[in-house]
């Protein structure tokens, strides 16, 4: 929160939105288009995954129906959808409640939940959110109030279950928008804020070693910060500085710094990156078939400056989910204004790549993604029965594997562990392209996303860190979450 600009930019929001806030939200009448995708209540910053029942899940924090700006942002929702159409609400996961001592002054410390980020590991569920506190009675040297914010973390044993915190503050953070991103190997890393990232622990709630501040290749940082990698290419993508609320007349000034998504990308986790361009414009650029905005050849959401950034590959497609003020124009002015910029609503469309592999700006639509229909089984069950490894100096192979449009998890059953080891799940030969790591360290079920598991393969299965004495029962070898799970 030093950074001047973020502070006068988010002020500066607060006092629009305020200008904007008390318009009723009247309109009953159903919203007539594809996005945003949730259509009942007013939601943003969406963080979406593939989980292991197949289906692609968000988180989203929830913006108040009664306006009042980014302070009154009090809770998060999980969403989940086996077709990227259809989305069900699972309810509120986590409350401002959870998080805030009970003997906080609320008029005198404003806090708030902004954008999470969550992941599944070692059989459980954990949501990183950020705590965002502003003084308003309380004035910085620079005569703004003073605000505050870090990371917490809090875990589920599913995801339409409440969470719980386990860790209010993890120390080493300041800042917003926590990313959370596993490697191929199985290295964790917590982004966050200005710019920032470091190793996370796998008790989840601690960071190890050093903090890194990234080299992006470009001064056009804000926040919202997401990290996502195709075909070995580390991309981080965020929201840009931008300038002063738009003219309507002039919409697209080439004077004005633009709220847009872009990215930088590079080979390594840590950096250094190189600036790719935009992957998401301002709000409705180019949105075609949809409502215009009075005399203008805009639709109104047009006018409003919020920008963020989620994405997920799902059986072969590659998705942006963003927001808008769309819904929010529809239930207060039946799209003859612009709606309220901090009442927003997720959207989702397409991400393309060229060969080069640079993300082409997403063509934002009215109308959303295609149903997606996935004709394959949940699981590929590689070998049911117990098999005893002791030292293997030779990985297990299984031959002719059709992973079709893609598996997203990893699962095997380990017992009479003597000691730790890892296992590389390897396509095509022992030192093919590594799309996950499984640690075998103790007795139990070990399940661990993968990433670009599809199409026919052999699978190498290859031992690493393996002592001597290493022996271990292994049973139950499978992909999962190839199919979305009716259970």
């Amino acid at each position: 929160m030093k950074n001047k600009n973020f502070i006068f930019l988010t002020l500066f929001a607060i006092t629009q939105n305020f200008c904007f806030a008390q318009k009723k939200n009247s309109n009953t009448t159903p919203y007539p288009y594809g996005n945003p995708i949730i259509k009942h209540m007013y939601t943003a910053d969406a963080a979406p995954h593939v989980m292991p029942d197949g289906k692609v899940w968000m988180v989203t924090s929830v913006d108040s129906e009664n306006g009042g700006g980014y302070s009154t942002m009090h809770s998060y929702h999980t969403f989940s959808s086996g077709d990227m159409v259809n989305w069900t609400d699972h309810g509120e996961v986590l409350n401002i409640a959870d998080v805030r001592p009970s003997n906080v002054d609320v008029q005198k410390e404003k806090w708030a939940l902004w954008a999470p980020d969550m992941i599944y590991r070692h059989g459980r569920y954990f949501l990183y959110f950020p705590v965002r506190i502003l003084y308003p009675d309380s004035l910085n040297q620079n005569g703004k109030p003073v605000v505050k914010s870090y990371i917490g973390v809090a875990e589920s044993s599913a995801l339409d279950k409440p969470f719980k915190v386990i860790k209010s503050k993890i120390e080493g953070t300041q800042g917003i928008d926590p990313a959370v991103f596993s490697d191929d190997d199985g290295t964790l890393y917590l982004l966050w804020g200005q710019e920032k990232i470091a190793r996370l622990k796998e008790n989840m709630r601690e960071l190890e070693g050093k903090t890194t501040k990234l080299e992006l290749g470009t001064d056009r940082f804000m926040e919202a910060i997401w990290m996502h990698k195709k075909e070995n290419k580390y991309y981080i993508s965020y929201h840009t500085k931008y300038g002063n609320k738009i003219d309507p007349n002039n919409p697209d000034d080439s004077a004005r710094d633009k709220s847009e998504i872009a990215y930088s990308v590079s080979e390594s986790p840590l950096g250094p990156y190189t600036y790719g361009g935009v992957v998401n414009y301002e709000l409705g650029v180019n949105v075609e078939k949809g409502p215009k905005y009075k005399d203008k050849n805009y639709v109104p959401w047009r006018l409003t400056q919020s920008n963020h950034v989620g994405m997920v590959e799902f059986h072969g497609k590659d998705y942006l989910f963003y927001h808008t003020s769309a819904l929010s124009s529809w239930r207060q002015d039946k799209f003859n204004d612009f709606g309220t910029w901090t009442q927003r609503s997720v959207c989702v469309d397409l991400i393309n790549f060229n060969s080069k592999g640079q993300i082409l700006p997403v063509k934002q639509t009215i109308e959303g993604v295609p149903k997606v229909v996935v004709s394959q089984p949940y699981e590929i069950m590689l070998q049911k029965e117990a098999k005893s490894i002791v030292s293997p100096k030779e990985p297990l192979v299984f031959k002719k594997i059709n992973l079709g449009s893609g598996y997203y998890y990893f699962r095997l059953e380990a017992n009479q562990v003597s000691s730790s080891a890892s296992v590389e799940v390897r396509l095509d030969s022992p030192n093919g392209k590594v799309i996950g790591t499984v640690p075998v360290t103790q007795d139990g079920i070990k399940t661990r996303a993968i990433r670009e598991a599809k199409g026919l393969h052999d699978v190498y299965l290859v031992f690493k860190n393996v002592t001597p004495d290493f022996k271990a029962t292994i049973r139950n070898i499978c992909f999962i979450a190839g199919s979305p799970n009716p259970n």
